[in-house]
């Protein structure tokens, strides 16, 4: 007999089905090795696919591993995000309202996610990324990495220092961003970029993607616009990235670029994924924590749907 495996099909960082980022996620992994698992994601076919296990650590509520249809991935936001929603919608975690706090495990270690509760459902997820690393600012003029970039990306240098926020690397949970600041919303949706080039500069940066972003949005409830390019990912441009959300909320706060709130963390809502007609929108707060160490905790928020069920099965 082929064994069934159920899954759950989720959008995620939206509230409206066909729209965020997709994820499937397996209820129940136990007994799948590696191959089968990277089989599964292919076939899934979504950014990203994960699969729940039984924690390994008295701390954590779950473990999962999570792959792209082309690897497995150890930080993955929104496949982090999506996998607490499904496991709290689907009543196989315990929930107190107005917050309930899930302790995840993957082989980073365990990170906690809070699932907000109403009437005993799951409405919104915050995960807590791991603290930001600041590397290398590009802001020389005729620097020759600025000029590829602005090649690569199809915009006119000067659009990327216009704002004196030059280029700069941001690593959040071991994935290294360059957050590219361009001068207005126009010229973020207007960028055609080069997958060959932005890959021949990740390798060169040792950065896997680059998040390019300006100050408006078309959707009223977001401030920030912004899109995220992986060329060496199953697919080039991301419909939602925790991990790129953060990266361009810690630049913010470290470039002195937007101003917390007078008794509380800086807050602000960037909206992803609208070119590719799948809008996300990602809440995102920072607290500084101490400006002379560059220490801040960074947490980003989203909704996330059910827009399927199903069963796989194997031989």
């Amino acid at each position: 007999m082929p064994r069934s495996l159920v899954y759950r099909h989720v959008n995620v960082f939206s509230d409206r089905p066909l729209s965020g980022n997709g994820l499937a996620v397996f209820l129940d992994g136990r007994g799948l090795d590696t191959t089968v698992m990277q089989a599964i994601a292919r076939e899934m076919n979504l950014s990203e696919t994960s699969f729940v296990f039984p924690p390994k650590s008295r701390q954590a509520t779950y473990f999962i591993r999570t792959f792209t249809p082309t690897q497995e991935v150890s930080f993955a936001g929104h496949a982090f995000h999506g996998t607490a929603f499904v496991l709290a919608r689907d009543g196989l975690l315990p929930l107190y309202e107005p917050l309930t706090a899930l302790w995840q495990e993957n082989d980073l270690g365990v990170t906690l996610l809070e699932v907000e509760v109403e009437g005993g459902r799951p409405t919104r997820v915050t995960l807590t990324v791991p603290s930001p690393v600041f590397g290398r600012v590009f802001g020389r003029p005729g620097s020759p990495v600025l000029s590829a970039l602005a090649l690569a990306l199809g915009v006119e240098p000067d659009r990327m220092t216009a704002k004196g926020l030059f280029p700069q690397i941001v690593t959040i949970g071991g994935i290294a961003h360059l957050v590219v600041c361009l001068d207005e919303l126009t010229s973020v949706t207007a960028t055609v970029p080069d997958p060959a080039a932005l890959g021949r500069i990740g390798q060169q940066l040792e950065v896997s993607g680059f998040a390019v972003f300006a100050r408006g949005a078309l959707d009223p409830r977001a401030q920030f616009h912004l899109r995220f390019f992986a060329p060496g990912s199953s697919a080039v441009e991301d419909a939602g990235t925790s991990s790129a959300a953060a990266a361009v909320g810690a630049f913010l706060a470290h470039r002195r670029a937007a101003q917390p709130e007078p008794a509380g963390p800086l807050r602000f809502t960037i909206e992803q994924g609208v070119e590719l007609r799948r809008t996300s929108l990602l809440e995102v707060a920072i607290t500084v924590d101490s400006l002379e160490l560059e220490a801040y905790t960074v947490r980003v928020s989203g909704r996330c749907v059910t827009v399927a069920s199903g069963e796989l099965y194997l031989p």
